[in-house]
């Protein structure tokens, strides 16, 4: 099984956007891709109009269970989240192997066919973001100009090499993508050079009104055309290659 985990510990940098337009897109080529929510906020859920109002996320999680899996196309689904998971910061923390929760959980579930698993992960470094990363076999870190702070990417690729060291040595970065980028602003520049100092940059997205309502009203998966929906459709190919090479036996319809 083949998962990537969006993350960045600082929140407002349009992870939750980022996984959506991945995983649309992805599906569009036919690709099989499942979503996993593990953000307690639950805005990838909400993007994709769905709740999960009995907790079946959380209670899946507290049991080694398979996940919950709700049906958003042919080759797209999800597992949605709820403020529920949040309980799990502080309860999965007294637990043995809490790194593991939820890659034992992706085990037992049933996928239907291979698919790619895209992570949600919470703005933070605590239970939640670190049980994603150490079940995934890439992290693709997402940036925004505006917020951007050093120590934040510093403390990150810590925590990344601090995992391959202990608990999964296959664990290897993708890269960083700049969003809600204004081309012609001098931050932009600067924050990419300071970002690429620990990670390749794999694109920048631009700011769009088309693409952040579709998110925060429900409808990402109708989204056709917006300016950074383009933006991540033409990130530079060495990450479509690398999400790609995730599906090995998944082969397009």
């Amino acid at each position: 099984m083949n998962v990537i985990a969006i993350s960045n510990q600082k929140g407002g940098t349009a992870k939750t956007t980022t996984a959506a337009a991945l995983a649309v897109l992805l599906s569009r080529e036919g690709f099989r891709v499942h979503l996993v929510d593990s953000d307690p906020q639950a805005s990838l859920t909400t993007a994709f109009g769905l709740t999960d109002p009995k907790g079946l996320l959380y209670e899946a999680m507290c049991r080694r269970a398979a996940l919950p899996v709700t049906k958003l196309g042919d080759n797209l689904s999800i597992s949605p989240s709820s403020i529920d998971l949040s309980r799990g910061e502080t309860q999965f923390i007294a637990e043995a192997g809490r790194e593991y929760i939820l890659r034992d959980c992706l085990e037992e579930t049933d996928f239907g066919r291979a698919a790619t698993i895209i992570l949600d992960c919470p703005p933070s470094l605590g239970v939640l973001s670190i049980g994603c990363l150490t079940a995934a076999k890439y992290t693709c870190v997402v940036v925004q100009p505006g917020g951007f702070e050093l120590r934040t990417l510093i403390h990150l690729d810590e925590t990344v090499r601090m995992l391959r060291e202990r608990v999964n040595p296959g664990l290897s970065v993708l890269g960083a993508v700049l969003t809600n980028c204004h081309h012609r602003r001098l931050t932009t520049e600067e924050v990419c050079r300071e970002v690429s100092k620990y990670w390749p940059v794999l694109g920048k997205v631009r700011a769009d009104a088309r693409l952040l309502y579709a998110t925060t009203s429900g409808k990402v998966h109708y989204l056709t055309h917006s300016n950074a929906l383009n933006d991540y459709l033409w990130l530079p190919v060495t990450v479509f290659v690398c999400l790609l090479d995730t599906v090995n036996d998944c082969t397009p319809i």
